[in-house]
């Protein structure tokens, strides 16, 4: 009996090491959509979605090189105070496109599902817009770790989950009020005043900031 075991073990092993072999040279195509939170300064954050392709290439049969383009959507609260519509509750959306470069190991000793755990570096564009605020936009690096689990459905095809932490060294801000006033600004030719419209903006301050992505993918291998 424990040989007929032993003898089990070894061939799942075997089996195991021969599905992470050829892997060298091969590429794969994966199409992914999650859904996440915002932590530290990003905690405002509702709503977070993210779509993103990546392509992979296998260095060897273990690992690959990843290179992934993305974008990730989110929402906050914003306290508008408006003499013209009073009581008025207003919305901000964040948008940030980005891409990255970073490696991923995929141990040769799983069985029925394959792990991979990455990392890597990006940059990144983000905005901030809203029907209640002019808008703003910028740029910097970010971070990211990767974490999942694949299931090979055919050869060339498997299904997958992953987490995907991103973090941000921000250094800037993110609405929490805006207030609009008539300012007069001059008197026109028969002396009754002129007045403009003001914004003003309060914000919270960004420094680091982070993301936690949770999402399935599709992965397509290339031969």
């Amino acid at each position: 009996m424990k040989k007929t075991i032993w003898a089990i073990l070894l061939g799942m092993l075997l089996a195991s090491s021969a599905q992470a072999q050829g892997r060298y040279r091969q590429m794969t195509i994966n199409l992914a959509g999650s859904s996440g939170m915002g932590l530290m300064d990003f905690d405002r954050l509702d709503q977070v979605y993210s779509y993103s392709l990546w392509y992979s290439y296998w260095l060897n049969d273990t690992s690959t090189l990843d290179i992934n383009i993305a974008q990730n959507l989110g929402e906050f609260a914003v306290d508008v105070f408006d003499h013209k519509k009073p009581g008025r509750e207003g919305t901000g959306k964040w948008s940030d496109l980005y891409g990255t470069v970073g490696a991923r190991y995929q141990p040769a000793w799983d069985f029925l599902l394959d792990f991979g755990f990455g990392a890597g570096v990006g940059y990144e564009g983000w905005s901030v817009s809203s029907s209640d605020f002019s808008s703003r936009h910028g740029d910097g690096l970010l971070y990211y770790g990767l974490a999942d689990v694949e299931y090979p459905v055919r050869r060339w095809l498997s299904i997958g989950a992953y987490a995907e932490p991103l973090f941000y060294p921000l250094n800037d801000r993110l609405e929490t009020s805006v207030t609009f006033s008539n300012v007069a600004v001059g008197v026109d030719d028969k002396g009754k005043p002129i007045y403009q419209e003001k914004e003003k903006k309060e914000y919270d301050t960004l420094q680091n900031s982070v993301l936690v992505l949770g999402g399935v993918w599709i992965k397509i291998r290339i031969y």
